[in-house]
């Protein structure tokens, strides 16, 4: 991919440095798309074109300092983008391979904020509780791969990496015991289970996907 143009982006809520573009995904065959969640099937239902130009911009991180850039430093050739905001759009892209510029922002790397997507559970607490004994998740204040709950930190003593802990995660949604919930709308009624966050550089595991909602990322549009 090489950006002929860009102007600065600024985003409503967050101070970082960044800018937009446009990239036309069916021309493009030189870049690399990193992703890191399944998608839902929201954006597969018909081909719209319409509805494409109404996509608010993807957000993609780049291994780049945007604070060095500068207009002179361009055309730039950029041959990664990792996903941040915008999976089903993406999806959707990708499924009808429109010939048309999308909108896109694009920040540093090091300007990536993760955290846990919250999700809220489904079922009675006491129940929940005794499921994640169930599956040797024990009350611990030692470093590892954990679910935090009502308060208390339950570690996953079978665990040995991230990958497995949203496994379990995967299973926990797959049998509707929790779902998600936006962290940024709390019900008070919610009572929210929170995972170990995922770090960028564990989005690179090849032939790997996290489940829906697992990461919520800032900055956001």
């Amino acid at each position: 991919m090489i950006i002929y143009n860009f102007e600065k982006y600024n985003f409503k809520n967050f101070v970082v440095e960044a800018i937009t573009t446009t990239i036309n995904f069916s021309l493009e065959n030189d870049i690399e798309i990193i992703l890191h969640e399944e998608t839902q099937g929201k954006y597969e239902q018909i081909r719209d074109l319409e509805m494409v130009k109404a996509f608010p911009p993807l957000v993609f991180s780049v291994d780049i300092d945007l604070n060095l850039f500068k207009k002179s430093d361009f055309p730039k050739k950029i041959e990664k983008l990792i996903l941040l905001d915008g999976h089903h759009r993406y999806e959707h892209l990708a499924l009808y391979n429109y010939d048309y510029p999308v909108p896109i922002v694009l920040i540093s790397n090091q300007h990536v904020q993760i955290q846990s997507y919250n999700s809220k559970i489904n079922e009675d607490e006491e129940q929940f509780i005794e499921l994640l004994l169930k599956n040797n998740f024990i009350p611990s204040t030692s470093v590892g791969y954990c679910i935090n709950f009502k308060g208390t930190t339950y570690s996953g003593q079978d665990i040995k990496n991230i990958y497995e802990l949203y496994n379990f995660k995967r299973k926990l949604i797959n049998s509707g015991l929790i779902s998600a919930v936006r962290n940024d709308t709390l019900d008070i009624n919610d009572v929210i289970v929170d995972f170990t966050p995922i770090k960028l550089n564990e989005f690179y595991r090849e032939n790997y996907l996290f489940p829906p909602k697992s990461t919520w990322i800032s900055p956001r549009i």
